[in-house]
Order: C-alpha cells, then sequence, then structure tokens
C-alpha cells in the first residue's frame, strides 16, 4: 500500500508540475503575442497599402510585374490546417492571389491608367491565429484617380472597374474611383517579420466614382 500511495503521489506531483508549466508556457506566449500586435497590425496594412500603391501606372504590362513583386515580397506558401480549413471559401493565398495578378486584364481602352492610389485605414483588430499566427481584421478605402476602365487589384479580390462605371462614354473620362472592402488576413511570422498566407474578405464591398462635374454622363 504504501508504494502504490508513493506512486500516485509521484503522479500527482508530475501532473501539477507539466500543468503549471504549460500555464507558464501558455501565459508567455499570449504576453508574447499582445506586444507584437501593433508590429503585425502595421505589417497587415503596409501590405494592403503597397498593393495598392502597385496599381499606379499608365504601362499597365509594368503595373502588372509591380503587383506580382508586391506579392511574391508579402506572402509566403504555408502548408496549414487553420488557415486552408477555417477561412472562408474566398480566401486567397498565394498562388491564387499571383494568378489573379496574371489574368487581370492590361489595358481595356486604350486609355487605361491610374494616376494616383491612396491607401487608408479605417479600423483594425488583431487575434491570435493557432500557435504562432495572427489574423487582422482591417476596414479600409482606397481612392484611386484614373482614366479609362483599368482592371484594379485590391488587397482581396480584383475590382473590374468597367462593371461599375455608368456609361460607355463615360470610359474616356478622368474620374475619381473610392473603393471601400472589409478583410481579414492570416500572417505568420517569418524571420524577422511578418507574412500573409491567406487574405479574404470580410464584408460587401462599396464602389463609389466622382465623376468630373463638367462631364456629360447623364445620372448613374
Amino acid at each position: 500500500m504504501k508504494i502504490r500511495w508513493n506512486h500516485i503521489n509521484r503522479g500527482l506531483v508530475l501532473g501539477l508540475v507539466l500543468a503549471a508549466g504549460t500555464a507558464v508556457y501558455v501565459i508567455a506566449q499570449n504576453a508574447a503575442f499582445k506586444k507584437n500586435i501593433p508590429e503585425i497590425t502595421d505589417k497587415a496594412n503596409e501590405i494592403c497599402k503597397e498593393i495598392a500603391e502597385a496599381n499606379v501606372g499608365d504601362n499597365r504590362e509594368g503595373v502588372q510585374r509591380k503587383l506580382t513583386a508586391c506579392i511574391q515580397d508579402n506572402f509566403i506558401s504555408k502548408d496549414s490546417k487553420m488557415t486552408l480549413e477555417d477561412t472562408n471559401l474566398d480566401s486567397k493565398n498565394k498562388s491564387s492571389m499571383l494568378l489573379m495578378v496574371e489574368n487581370m486584364g492590361l489595358d481595356t481602352t486604350g486609355k487605361d491608367r491610374i494616376y494616383s492610389a491612396e491607401y487608408e485605414q479605417i479600423s483594425s483588430s488583431v487575434t491570435k491565429w493557432g500557435i504562432d499566427g495572427a489574423n487582422v481584421q482591417i476596414d479600409y478605402k482606397i481612392t484611386l484617380d484614373c482614366d479609362g476602365s483599368p482592371d484594379i487589384i485590391v488587397p482581396d479580390s480584383i475590382l473590374y472597374t468597367y462593371i461599375e462605371i455608368r456609361h460607355d462614354a463615360d470610359k474616356d473620362l478622368r474620374k475619381t474611383i473610392r473603393y471601400s472592402g472589409s478583410l481579414n488576413m492570416y500572417l505568420f511570422p517569418d524571420g524577422d517579420t511578418w507574412k500573409a498566407v491567406t487574405v479574404s474578405y470580410n464584408d460587401d464591398s462599396r464602389v463609389e466614382i466622382e465623376y468630373p462635374e463638367d462631364a456629360e454622363g447623364g445620372e448613374g
């Protein structure tokens, strides 16, 4: 009986030690994650901003190359059960983002060009994802000054502006496009930085187009 109690006591002590060690590890991991939240948020917004600004240019093939380089630099391919199964069906990984850029229309009117693109974060939140990942939810707005009806790569999808333009005659007008979106971006540490693994839209987007006041385009 004494030997049995000794075994039980040792088991209880070992169990308590393991539980305490696990608790300390989890607390330390959560503390380290919270410390990294500003860096993670900044990185997610930096990726969104770089994608938006890579659309600028009158050489659409050059724009396509810039967008490809941007995605190559900021996305990583990572086999993760969580990133594949727990995100929605519209999530895009590095490969699907690159394919989207490859298939974009280069110049549908002969006058497609984007003069400027301004990215603005409206709100954001960060939650822990798995062991070492992060999910960043961002509401954002992109304002573009453009001619024609260029295809525009936004951080979570592609905007076909020819669908949004009210009349064919307005395609030739210089116009301001305001795109409002909401996304989830899943990031993982990669060396001394964070990189995106998947991105998906979180809510329906909204597109507003402002035409020159003196343009005759009719009512939208």
